[in-house]
């Protein structure tokens, strides 16, 4: 099945609305920090953008533009612990099994058995929505690479829920990896991940808020999460985006929330 074309429908979504075409992040070239050890030997971390606080936490707003806020989590976090405020792609498997978006159990299981060397300190929840200053994520990013060196992060995953999240989950990737630590990109939307192009993109072909396929499928999501960790462990050539072998089985639903101008103009 071909992948959504998220770039062209945006274009065509803001055009009809009577907006000027929006200017995307287009990138030629990526940097690339490859990984210096095993990954039976890497503390890994996860990043979602999926708009995942726990219930004990305020809440994201649903509507996010320009939020830069990122909480973070205890690995051993249950997975029935997180809301979704997240209006901006279609949750419903997400609240279902947040490990369609969030492998945070398939990491402890990974780390259990030792296919990694253990699970970061810290996984985190952020970036979401809307965020249209760019330089803002980027410093941002900065901040956050800082507490990833503090807790000995190795690598990074980092799973954009909605079509501008992959710009913006992108950005992050980018920024992290210049600091030194390797990150891969669990992408949902092709031609979104490929021109802000992230150091290594690992790409599934299925609805976004699935980037690690159904609720309950644990077999496929940890498929899918080992294929990113492999991408990670093996990619040399900077900027490389992979295509995994994984069918969705019917038509991608594409789940846009702004229906008017004036909605639009809310930001």
């Amino acid at each position: 099945m071909e992948p959504v074309k998220y770039v062209d429908r945006l274009n065509e979504k803001y055009r009809s609305l009577g907006f000027p075409a929006y200017e995307w992040t287009i990138h030629r070239d990526a940097p690339i920090s490859t990984l210096q050890k095993p990954l039976s030997e890497c503390c890994v971390s996860i990043l979602t953008t999926s708009g995942a606080p726990r219930k004990q936490d305020p809440g994201f707003d649903p509507n996010a533009r320009n939020d830069l806020r990122i909480d973070a989590f205890s690995p051993d976090t249950p997975s029935d612990s997180f809301d979704i405020n997240d209006n901006y792609y279609d949750h419903r498997s997400v609240v279902e099994d947040i490990n369609c978006q969030f492998p945070i159990e398939r990491l402890r299981e990974l780390a259990a058995d030792g296919t990694i060397g253990q699970s970061a300190p810290r996984h985190w929840s952020g970036f979401m929505g809307r965020i249209y200053k760019r330089s803002a994520i980027v410093a941002k990013a900065k901040e956050f690479a800082v507490s990833l060196q503090q807790d000995k992060v190795d690598l990074l995953i980092v799973v954009p829920a909605c079509p501008l999240d992959h710009q913006t989950a992108g950005l992050v990737a980018r920024t992290v990896e210049d600091t030194g630590i390797t990150t891969v990109t669990v992408s949902t939307g092709r031609d979104l991940s490929a021109q802000v192009l992230a150091p290594r993109t690992a790409f599934v072909n299925f609805p976004m808020g699935n980037a690690f396929g159904r609720p309950g499928d644990v077999d496929q999501q940890r498929r899918i999460l080992m294929d990113a960790l492999s991408l990670a462990s093996q990619a040399s050539t900077a900027g490389e985006l992979t295509d995994l072998p994984y069918d969705w089985g019917s038509k991608i639903a594409v789940h846009y929330r702004e229906t008017t101008r004036k909605f639009q103009l809310k930001k």
